[in-house]
């Protein structure tokens, strides 16, 4: 009898802790915390062969879930800020170049993925433009950019960069 006991006790606890594996798996991630990697040198990698200057900087901004960031690119240097926006649930990002230029690009998720959105009106023609910064792992990421010409029902990809954060 002791030992149809202890088996019954034994599978209510394996069946439990099964059950919370499923759970948690299945618990979604707190979107807050996208970009906890974020901060670093992050440089391009190129055929294979990574940069040897960063071609953006991430530090940490006011808050856990704020961050700056330095663009330098030939011809152009830029400050950018991507912060958690707690009242919306969604990332947000503000885009500044040394010549004036200013963005500011909504976030949204789709799958699991956040995307920055802004459209812009190129010779008088309304173009939607998005771009992902999807971490692969904590020092690696990649960049997409694409534009869609149809309010989103299509997407052409302007161009895929990869990203390893420097040590």
């Amino acid at each position: 009898m002791k030992s149809k006991n202890t088996l019954g006790v034994l599978a209510l606890l394996i069946g439990s802790i099964f059950a919370q594996g499923i759970c948690a798996q299945d618990a979604p991630k707190d979107d807050s915390r996208y970009y906890d990697s974020w901060v670093g040198k992050w440089f391009a990698v190129v055929d294979g062969k990574t940069a040897k200057d960063p071609k953006f900087v991430v530090t940490q901004g006011f808050n856990k879930n704020a961050y700056e960031e330095i663009w330098i690119s030939e011809g152009y240097i830029s400050k950018a800020w991507r912060g958690w926006n707690s009242q919306d649930k969604r990332w947000d990002f503000a885009w500044v170049t040394d010549d004036g230029l200013f963005q500011i690009w909504e976030g949204k998720k789709l799958g699991g993925t956040w995307y920055m959105y802004k459209t812009f009106n190129i010779k008088g023609e309304e173009v939607l433009s998005r771009q992902a910064f999807v971490m692969e792992n904590d020092r690696t990421m990649i960049r997409t950019s694409e534009h869609s010409k149809d309010k989103g029902k299509t997407w052409q990809l302007r161009f895929k960069e990869k990203y390893v954060k420097g040590k």
